[in-house]
């Protein structure tokens, strides 16, 4: 099993657009994370504050096996030795054997990460 963690990171509020706060990024390993936060740095940059922002995650075929169990699926670090069902095991096979039809080695997905509100700030409606 490759390293993935449950990551959060401290995003703008979606409301005022300026306090920072814990924004769930899911299930990724260390480097997918460090490749998320700079995606969303870059499109924060320009501006572009949305509800759901959009970036891509790289994996290999291993990679793309669990990070589909734990993120689409909703598997947990535990059931992935040995709890998958077979159905979601063979739907997660097919996906990524055709993400790699054309040769490639690696799987990119899009992966969304969902701003949140913060609790206090000061919004007038």
């Amino acid at each position: 099993m490759t390293n993935f963690e449950y990551y959060f990171h401290q995003l703008p509020c979606f409301d005022c657009k300026k306090t920072k706060v814990s924004t769930d990024l899911g299930w990724l390993t260390a480097a997918m994370k460090e490749d998320v936060v700079a995606q969303l740095n870059e499109i924060l940059a320009k501006g572009n504050v949305e509800a759901d922002l959009s970036v891509n995650v790289t994996c290999t075929k291993e990679e793309a096996r669990e990070y589909l169990l734990l993120n689409f699926y909703g598997y947990s670090e535990e059931e992935l030795a040995d709890q998958i069902e077979a159905e979601d095991e063979q739907e997660v096979a097919e996906e990524i054997a055709e993400l790699q039809a054309d040769g490639n080695e690696k799987a990119v997905f899009e992966h969304e990460v969902a701003l949140q509100s913060c609790t206090d700030c000061g919004i007038v409606e």
